[in-house]
């Protein structure tokens, strides 16, 4: 349990609720599993209903032996949404929780999938590691750098398998364009750039300015702002719009930062920096966010540069590639490598280039469920997308502290922890009753 309640007094307040619904969920779930061969069947969970849940769902629904047993959602209407997918697609009717640890307490169900806004992946994250479900868990894993440790470690002190939702992993180009990178036949490369930039007509360059107005009957506005500050609603920070505050997301730095940071920390096979430096701001949009809609951020290696960029005046990418990308120069040839493919510019005639890029289907979610069976790591597993999440968000640490920060690779985290006290992206004091717990690894 996360709040002030104890499980035994959460239990004894909900058991008269749960064990009816929990009972009626037991037996449905069960009676359609033994149908395709109950030895193959694995029962999930979902938590948040949003649009990245129907994408989710629908890819997981596609796999044999994947059933869903329960949806959970603050907002009714999402929740309905989330029953209905499930249903439409000719599954058993889903039970519906408004409070995931309600959900967490069927012991029949054997992983959940995590698909909530940014602030509320820690607290179910380690409530479902708690109670023995394996996860997949959306991108970001979290809203900070502390609340990214503290989750990596509670996978591991319960041995969970955990799949973070970075499909690229499992995209055969991108990992063809990684093992190029790491054969060496590129020469030296000192330079890398990832970016994801936006024109300024795109869905997400005008959010608008709104003012405080009553939440939708259907929203749990409180429960939906969990550890967050107490906040008015409004319309342009609830749902979709809430990655552009730091209350609740890290803008584009961690909402796509985590894909193509990834994909160069994984071709360069590092993943600690000695110093990151960021600047940015809001030049562009005339909206409330508080996030930059332009930032660079710069992340110095041994021998060589990250260079991050996003921004959202126009859409053309890094040295003329497309709106996102991850972009590797070497001393023999320059590769660039985004979700549709990749292209090589090699310095010199005749030397080698990789295989032509072939764009496949991402095979994220049946790693996961393979990895559940087997209790391998996954594609994206926590420990390793941790380590890029916590990059992620040192980005945003330093453009909010206008500091330069230092690495400790032995403590993995930074040495000037003077420079990020009070940061809201490195750690922040969660609203009552809600708590994160820090487990050892």
């Amino acid at each position: 349990m996360n709040s002030s309640q104890t499980r035994r007094q959460f239990i004894g307040k909900t058991s008269l609720a749960t064990a009816g619904i929990g009972l009626g969920l037991s037996l449905s779930a069960r009676t359609y599993a033994q149908s395709k061969g109950a030895n193959d069947k694995l029962v999930f969970g979902v938590i948040g209903c949003g649009g990245i849940s129907r994408h989710n769902v629908s890819k997981m629904m596609q796999l044999p032996g994947v059933e869903f047993a329960a949806v959970c959602d603050v907002d009714e209407k999402h929740m309905e949404n989330g029953a209905e997918q499930i249903t439409k697609a000719g599954r058993p009717e889903p039970k519906r929780y408004k409070d995931f640890r309600h959900l967490l307490e069927q012991k029949h169900i054997d992983g959940v999938i995590i698909n909530t806004p940014d602030h509320w992946h820690a607290l179910p994250f380690i409530a479902a590691c708690e109670a023995g479900k394996d996860i997949y868990c959306e991108k970001p894993i979290s809203h900070s750098f502390i609340e990214a440790k503290a989750m990596m470690n509670a996978a591991s002190h319960f041995n969970r398998v955990v799949q973070v939702g970075t499909w690229q992993r499992s995209m055969n180009h991108f990992n063809e364009a990684i093992n190029f990178v790491r054969s060496g036949k590129m020469g030296d490369i000192n330079i890398c750039r990832a970016w994801a930039v936006n024109d300024a007509e795109s869905r997400n360059s005008d959010i608008g300015k709104k003012t405080p107005e009553t939440a939708p009957a259907s929203l749990d506005y409180d429960f939906w702002l969990g550890p967050a500050p107490k906040r008015p609603y409004q319309a342009n920070r609830a749902h979709y719009s809430w990655r552009w505050f730091f209350d609740y997301g890290g803008g584009l730095m961690t909402d796509w930062g985590v894909h193509m940071i990834d994909t160069v920390l994984l071709g360069m096979n590092q993943f600690d920096p000695l110093t990151v430096s960021a600047a940015g701001g809001k030049f562009t949009t005339n909206d409330d966010r508080d996030t930059p809609d332009t930032m660079q951020a710069t992340y110095r290696f041994p021998k060589w540069l990250l260079q991050w960029e996003n921004r959202f005046n126009n859409k053309r990418g890094l040295d003329c590639g497309k709106g996102h990308g991850a972009e590797f120069i070497g001393t023999k040839g320059t590769l660039i490598v985004d979700r549709d493919g990749y292209q090589y510019f090699p310095e010199k005639e005749g030397n080698e280039a990789p295989p032509p890029s072939k764009k496949q289907d991402s095979t994220h979610w049946q790693n996961f469920v393979d990895c559940i069976k087997s209790r391998q790591k996954p594609a994206s597993d926590i420990d390793s997308m941790g380590r890029t999440t916590m990059l992620c968000h040192l980005g945003n640490i330093a453009l909010q502290t206008g500091k330069t920060l230092h690495w400790d690779v032995k403590k993995q985290d930074v040495t000037n922890r003077g420079d990020v006290k009070g940061c809201i992206s490195y750690a922040r004091e969660y609203r009552k009753p809600w708590k994160l717990k820090m487990y050892k690894a």
